[in-house]
């Protein structure tokens, strides 16, 4: 069985109650197509717990791929690393400093400790933006070094060889050549989500399912039926993490029960 999970964005109960049901043994595997990151409560926790879990099974059995949130954390830091005065661009992410953000700052508040929070909330008052910033990336780094290190490390897709998991989706026009002509921009950001035929197989998140259908009240697995499976649940809303499982047969598994995938015929 190979299992799939995608975009849990700090919401640790919810994968907690999912991871229950995977079963790592013999030749079955799991991967995650990112964005565990930003939007929930527990964004280092989940962090934490996937390089956790691939350091006990392996990467051959965890394989934790990049989402564009890792992805933009790791703009973050490389842009403020340095005590310099960032790029222009660099101010876009003055959201992970805000205090009323439901965005990055729930991210740096559980990649940082208390003491250091308290610091840095101190430091609001008399620093500048840009000294906000340069203070905690370097918190950051001093607390989890090694997380990023990891984060750096994600690849931005697996593939078997009738499948290609990605957090976002392909250049689909490559067509075969999909490999070559892709890059992160598409592989971490695609939008819309493509459907039709392709040459594999292709499971995506990054695209909640309930916009995919235009139903707002469907958050379940997407399958158009012909060669895409959508796996964003948009779990931070709505409360529900999906997982895929595929044993010849692509399953949505719940609390008991694995439920064959059907294309989604609303709008088809």
């Amino acid at each position: 069985m190979i299992y799939a999970m995608s975009d849990i964005h700090g919401c640790m109960e919810q994968l907690n109650r999912k991871m229950k049901l995977v079963d790592l043994g013999g030749d079955n595997r799991i991967v995650f197509l990112g964005d565990y990151i930003d939007y929930g409560k527990a964004s280092g926790q989940v962090l934490r717990y996937l390089y956790h879990l691939q350091q006990e099974y392996g990467e051959e059995k965890v394989i934790v791929l990049k989402g564009n949130h890792e992805a933009m954390l790791l703009e973050w830091i490389d842009d403020f690393k340095k005590d310099y005065e960032p790029i222009m661009e660099a101010l876009s992410y003055d959201s992970w400093m805000k205090t009323d953000s439901v965005y990055g700052y729930n991210t740096l508040r559980t990649l940082i400790t208390d003491d250091q929070l308290r610091q840095l909330t101190e430091m609001e008052r008399k620093a500048s933006f840009s000294e906000l910033n340069i203070l905690a990336v370097k918190m950051v780094l001093e607390t989890n070094n090694d997380l990023i290190r990891w984060i750096r490390s994600m690849k931005s897709f697996y593939q078997t060889d009738t499948q290609i998991f990605v957090h976002a989706g392909v250049d689909e026009d490559a067509e075969e050549y999909w490999e070559w002509g892709t890059g992160d921009e598409i592989f971490l950001w695609k939008f819309p989500a493509s459907l039709g035929t392709f040459c594999k197989t292709v499971i995506a998140g990054h695209v909640g399912t309930g916009d995919i259908a235009r139903d707002k009240a469907f958050h379940d697995i997407y399958y158009d039926g012909a060669s895409h499976y959508y796996i964003d649940g948009s779990v931070y809303k709505h409360g529900k993490l999906l997982l895929l499982g595929y044993d010849d047969t692509y399953y949505q598994i719940e609390e008991g029960r694995q439920i064959p995938v059907k294309p989604y015929e609303k709008y088809r």
